[in-house]
């Protein structure tokens, strides 16, 4: 469950920064699915591998 909340952390947080540089340039941003999946999946590795080394440093 700590791994899906902070996939879900890291993807809102990636979200926020691509709305603030739409924002900016004042343009639409399109990403294609080709694209977006695989940010996904590496959104929710990396979560994986955080939550793995935390639970390592308890022991």
């Amino acid at each position: 469950m700590e791994t899906f909340g902070r996939g879900c952390l890291y993807l809102i947080i990636g979200a926020a920064i691509l709305l603030g540089l739409a924002f900016i340039t004042q343009s639409h941003i399109q990403i294609p699915f080709f694209i977006f999946i695989p940010l996904v999946a590496l959104a929710f590795f990396m979560a994986k591998k955080k939550t793995e080394k935390k639970r390592e440093d308890e022991w």
